[in-house]
């Protein structure tokens, strides 16, 4: 079956739209203690190879260096929530969809602790990912530790160098 464009944009929005409510399903079944330990290391280890500079396909080669990272996530994730006890995933899926995930209560709680602090970092974060997303490549690394490295050594402003 062939679809158009549209069509699949069209599946693709609905995705993105269902996304918060598998974010707070995973989330809820990481944190139940009726959760298999096995099953939340394999949920660990997806994310270490996601955010590891060490893949299957490096992310030096465009597109499927990501698709490989995106595909791996996703078929943990799957494996991750339909492996998780039933009843903890019918309970956990039931308060993703109605709005109790735990989720939600611990960001208002950070946002209360926080403040205004919470709103900014919120609202920043999208330009932050952006700016060090490229911190997942090895040398990209080196050379953000070197500059920083660099700044550390100069004199500040009214010091003597060293």
């Amino acid at each position: 079956m062939k679809f158009s464009s549209t069509t699949r944009y069209l599946r693709a929005a609905r995705l993105v739209l269902k996304l918060p409510t598998y974010a707070r399903v995973v989330w809820g079944i990481e944190r139940d203690p009726r959760t298999p330990i096995g099953l939340k290391a394999m949920l660990g280890a997806a994310l270490a190879y996601v955010v590891l500079p060490i893949d299957i396909i490096p992310d030096a080669i465009p597109i499927l260096g990501q698709a490989d990272d995106l595909t791996v996530l996703l078929l943990v994730l799957d494996l991750f929530i339909q492996n998780a006890p039933a009843d903890v995933r019918a309970e956990h899926t039931q308060r993703a969809r109605n709005g109790t995930a735990d989720l939600d209560r611990d960001l208002m709680k950070l946002r209360s602790l926080m403040g205004t602090r919470f709103d900014t970092i919120r609202d920043t974060l999208p330009e932050v990912l952006e700016k060090y997303g490229s911190l997942r490549q090895p040398d990209a690394v080196k050379r953000a530790l070197a500059s920083w490295r660099r700044r550390r050594s100069l004199p500040g402003p009214g010091e003597p160098a060293a």
